[in-house]
């Protein structure tokens, strides 16, 4: 089903304006002001010397608030921005909320929590990949490190990929405390690879991504990926955020791609681990896989439950010959599909410097934003969806 819904770009300028990764709130408290990272370029891959302005746009007059620079960014995930107003269990007014993005100091990865009415900044020691919803604390991943196992997402830096140990003891899923700003190593990527008894793997160069917190912060899924000569062997693991009860979910040697938590239980995952491309839903911990939206969805795309969780938003990549991304939402009571959009993407923007449209719900879940470049430079833009769900 397709329906002609109004898109209205959110950002304005002749700059280039994302937010970067999906599944992230980038609304403030008000739903006034969207987060937004600003460059003067978006066809190459970021070096150690370019600099984003980070900022908001202003959700009624379009305009970007500048209120720091970072040069811990790349075109696919941004700086990975968070809003930590809440984050603590306490309802915060407008003047203590502070949002998070990552950056570099003496060339190592960090985090600022900025409060844009005051201009206070402070600095919180590893960069911030997932908030908990129920606590203050999030969980860190060294973005420089994944720059020389998968460049678009990490982070430019002038480490020398010699330097990168294959399977550190010392590296891996960090426990950040947004209140004082320390952090703790509470899962190495060694206890991963040891976990896994998969001797395939054993000296590769190996990664995680993708961090997320379930809906009541109790439980984390993320990914960790092995380089292959060509490629990459991917996984998908459970584990609790100080480290222990670590599980692998889907074992290395099938495709796994983009996620999210239904409930505290209940997983979404696109996978083949059903003997087909496609999403999967099961249990943490069950792997009671049952697939969903086969042959409605796509078979992968960046997805994430409305907060009713009645409703997935979705996307596709740029397909045919017209190269064209589909936004959609599904009905997941009706096994529905509503295609809200599609946007021509040129043939450029592919590898490093593609531009994934990567869409976010509002928390009310009236309105969805995304990236893209189907007008040429990178843009944010906005549907309006309270007059459909």
């Amino acid at each position: 089903m397709r329906i002609n819904m109004e898109v209205e770009r959110l950002s304005a300028g002749l700059k280039h304006h994302f937010f970067g990764y999906y599944g992230i709130n980038p609304w403030d408290r008000t739903a006034k002001y969207h987060l937004a990272l600003e460059t003067d370029f978006h066809t190459h891959r970021p070096v150690p010397e370019d600099i984003a302005t980070v900022g908001l746009i202003h959700r009624d007059t379009h305009e970007f608030i500048p209120h720091a620079k970072t040069s811990a960014f790349n075109l696919q995930q941004g700086s990975m921005m968070h809003w930590i107003d809440g984050s603590d269990g306490v309802e915060h007014d407008a003047a203590t909320a502070e949002f998070t993005f990552n950056d570099w100091e003496d060339g190592r990865l960090v985090s600022r929590a900025l409060n844009p009415v005051t201009g206070a900044v402070r600095t919180i020691h590893g960069a911030i990949a997932a908030v908990s919803p129920t606590a203050p604390i999030a969980i860190g991943l060294n973005y420089g490190r994944m720059a020389h196992c998968r460049a678009v997402v990490g982070y430019a830096s002038y480490t020398k990929s010699d330097d990168v140990e294959a399977q550190p003891e010392d590296d891996g899923l960090y426990q950040l405390n947004l209140q004082d700003g320390s952090a703790r190593l509470v899962l190495s990527i060694a206890d991963v690879i040891r976990a896994s008894k998969d001797d395939r793997l054993v000296g590769k160069r190996t990664w995680f991504n993708h961090v997320l917190f379930n809906t009541d912060g109790t439980r984390l899924l993320f990914f960790c990926r092995v380089r292959q000569e060509t490629g990459f062997y991917s996984s998908l693991w459970t584990v609790n955020p100080d480290g222990s009860d670590l599980e692998m979910q889907i074992p290395f040697g099938y495709k796994v791609s983009h996620f999210d938590w239904r409930n505290a239980t209940r997983i979404l995952v696109s996978s083949d681990i059903s003997g087909e491309m496609g999403f999967v839903e099961f249990t943490d911990g069950v792997c009671d896989f049952t697939p969903l939206g086969r042959g409605v969805l796509p078979r992968d795309g960046h997805t994430s439950f409305s907060s009713d969780r009645q409703w997935l938003l979705c996307d596709s990549y740029p397909r045919g010959p017209e190269r064209l991304a589909q936004l959609m939402v599904y009905n997941i009571a009706e096994n529905q599909k509503i295609v809200l959009g599609e946007f021509h993407h040129e043939e450029q923007f592919v590898g490093d410097i593609r531009c994934d449209l990567h869409p976010r719900w509002s928390p009310d879940g009236t309105t969805v934003t995304f990236d893209s470049v189907h007008e040429g430079s990178r843009q944010v833009y906005l549907v309006d969806l309270s007059a459909l769900i």
